[in-house]
């Protein structure tokens, strides 16, 4: 069955995971809900030592908080088809998730929504921030926008939030894209560690963190499926100045994809 506009329809539910960027909560995605497709839910998964579970301690290491999201996230999505959309560090989770899916023998979800960030393979490999100075994580966050001017200037603020910064940030230096499951030697076809799923990419145009082409486009390389990318006005943050021009792409997305037939796995071993 289509719609008026000759996209498919569905009748069953679709759930569309949602994960926030690093500091940040899942607040980001309060009134994302009525301006989706009729069939999405709308569904947060809150970082530990983040938002609403601000009282939990952060992870700062990959595996631990993998572990512990994958079962949050199969007993968030219950029996229904799923999506993910994650902002920044949130596309890096999103996609360690979906790759932990793999492993346990999971379904895959239909769709990623990867936001704000380049391909994991080109990030720079980065081990200084669990102890870089207040000034130099001060510094990125002015640079990268989205935190109030007022509060990066209120020491106390600052303090309270260095913990769950700095255990972010970590965890973005150190994500795994480098390690041997997701490495392509050269010389050698490495296709075990690549999505099945479609990938589209929202990026800002004046977003420094995201201003190579080429780093963006290398998304492409970890699926086998469609990949695209979307350009919106604004910088790291755009995901806020430019709502509507970004819920209307992810609305098309979910409305292209949401039919997708969905393999047994999202990796194929």
């Amino acid at each position: 069955m289509t719609s008026s506009n000759g996209l498919p329809r569905r009748s069953d539910p679709l759930v569309l995971v949602c994960l926030a960027h690093a500091g940040g909560s899942v607040a980001l995605y309060r009134d994302w809900q009525p301006r989706l497709p009729w069939f999405v839910q709308a569904r947060m998964l809150e970082l530990p030592g983040h938002g609403m579970r601000r009282s939990v301690s952060p992870h700062s290491e990959w595996p631990a908080l993998i572990a512990q999201l994958s079962d949050e996230l199969l007993a968030l999505v219950g029996g229904a088809s799923f999506a993910l959309f994650g902002h920044s560090m949130g596309s890096l989770v999103a996609l360690e998730l979906m790759h932990a899916l793999c492993e346990r023998g999971e379904r895959a979800p239909v769709w990623f929504g990867a936001s704000a960030t380049i391909s994991p393979a080109r990030r720079k490999h980065e081990t200084h921030w669990l102890n870089c100075s207040h000034t130099e994580m001060i510094a990125c966050l002015r640079e990268r926008g989205g935190t109030p001017a007022e509060l990066l200037d209120d020491a106390e603020f600052v303090d309270f939030m260095l913990p769950m910064l700095r255990a972010d940030f970590h965890l973005c230096g150190v994500h795994p894209a480098h390690i041997a499951r997701r490495a392509k030697l050269p010389g050698t076809s490495n296709t075990s560690a690549m999505l099945d799923c479609p990938i589209d990419v929202f990026i800002g145009r004046d977003d420094p963190a995201t201003a190579n082409r080429a780093d963006v486009d290398a998304w492409a390389n970890e699926t086998r499926g469609p990949c695209a990318v979307h350009w919106f006005d604004g910088g790291h943050f755009f995901i806020d100045t430019a709502r509507e021009a970004v819920l209307a792409a992810v609305a098309k997305a979910l409305l292209l994809h949401g039919q997708r037939a969905q393999p047994a796995r999202g990796v194929v071993a």
